[in-house]
């Protein structure tokens, strides 16, 4: 509690070491915790304000399984729970067991019976799942950079073949610096697929919303 309000005088920032994510940021500001590296936000800032812009481009309505690849701090679990009131399943994978448990210690995201929580890498746990889902969430950084195997199409086609017909795919990346997603741009229209594209959501960032339902 006395953190808490210190915190509205000035940030309390904690420093954690990742192999995966280099140097973490716990920062308690105005009575609020952020998760941040050296050059972005990870979670509870502005990364939660694009991907709750980016939510309510799609219809959650009829979602039974959500995937998330990155969980960050956990705010898009928050967001999809809290501010969509959405109780379906969600399965979390994420390559950084401190990240996990930063997550878990620090914003009380757990497994529980609605929410699966897996320790592995994106590629290797969608080239192997054999589940479909409604809403595919990609959000995957090492600091401000884009894993260049999450842009490559075969990636892609594992990403389109894993969404469940008229779901959802939503790609967060970079305006600066520029994430070229043009290769993945011609594997949506070579499937057929309709796509939009944000560009500086929240000043920032590029956002990729494609729909699995064939013209």
């Amino acid at each position: 509690m006395i953190k808490k309000i210190i915190s509205f005088i000035y940030p309390l920032t904690r420093k954690i070491e990742s192999v995966h994510n280099g140097i973490l940021e716990l920062t308690q500001l105005n009575g609020k915790v952020y998760l941040d590296t050296a050059n972005t936000n990870y979670s509870y800032g502005s990364l939660q304000k694009i991907l709750k812009f980016s939510l309510l481009q799609v219809d959650l309505s009829k979602a039974k399984n959500i995937l998330v690849l990155g969980l960050g701090g956990g705010s898009v679990l928050k967001t999809i729970r809290k501010d969509f009131n959405y109780a379906g399943n969600i399965t979390v994978v994420d390559f950084d067991p401190v990240i996990i448990d930063i997550a878990e210690k620090e914003f009380g995201i757990t497994n529980d019976e609605k929410t699966t929580i897996i320790c592995s890498d994106a590629v290797d746990f969608i080239r192997n799942t054999n589940e479909s889902f409604n809403l595919i969430i990609i959000d995957l950084f090492i600091d401000n950079e884009i894993p260049k195997k999450i842009l490559l199409p075969e990636f892609w086609k594992e990403i389109i073949k894993n969404t469940a017909l008229d779901g959802y795919i939503i790609f967060n990346t970079l305006c600066k610096p520029f994430t070229d997603i043009k290769p993945i741009e011609d594997k949506l229209r070579k499937r057929g697929l309709d796509y939009k594209i944000f560009r500086y959501v929240e000043n920032t960032n590029k956002v990729l919303i494609a729909n699995c339902k064939p013209h």
